[in-house]
């Protein structure tokens, strides 16, 4: 586990299972930033079974505040052969959780985490929707800096939606031992 401030970090565990599948198929949870898919109970026991949402390629972390409670994912994922260091992605799943500095705190504790345990790693990559004001704000308070535009990247019920490109080099992230709290 990873002990923030007012957050931790952690893999998941299988009694995890049920209450992550009731809240992220829970439409009432999702953000107009989160593509609003059902997912299988089935697949996603099958896919905990195999790895535990955990292997070399891609990482899923479980967001908590510090009585246990889940307040959101931070996942990352190789998207490029070229590109030496994967991409981010993280929600809040409920309005209320939001703006109270968890997903900040989150994201800054995955970083250093990321660039840690992978010594060859040069980036870390974050693609926001340009109109999600609050993520980006997320992106620029953990120093990640916005290097461009992917103008009409994907559609969403039919509309064109544009990212932004943002990235934190290794150089420019902070250390996991001064942003980790004694539990």
């Amino acid at each position: 586990m990873i002990h923030g401030k007012k957050i931790i970090l952690r893999t998941f565990k299988e009694s995890d299972l049920d209450a992550y599948s009731e809240i992220i198929n829970d439409l009432s949870n999702m953000t107009p930033y989160w593509p609003a898919n059902l997912q299988s109970e089935s697949n996603m026991r099958k896919k905990f079974s195999e790895n535990g949402f955990w292997k070399d390629d891609y990482k899923l972390l479980l967001i908590t505040d510090k009585e246990g409670n889940i307040i959101g994912e931070l996942d990352s994922f190789k998207t490029s052969p070229n590109i030496k260091g994967p991409e981010a992605g993280y929600r809040i799943f409920q309005q209320k959780d939001m703006g109270k500095g968890y997903m900040t705190e989150a994201l800054q504790l995955f970083s250093a985490y990321l660039y840690q345990t992978n010594p060859t790693m040069l980036r870390i990559t974050l693609l926001i929707r340009s109109d999600n004001a609050g993520s980006i704000r997320v992106a620029e308070k953990c120093g990640y800096k916005r290097e461009g535009t992917l103008r009409n990247a994907w559609m969403d019920n039919g509309v064109p939606h544009s990212d932004e490109i943002f990235s934190l080099l290794r150089d420019e992230c902070q250390k996991l031992q001064d942003l980790l709290q004694k539990p």
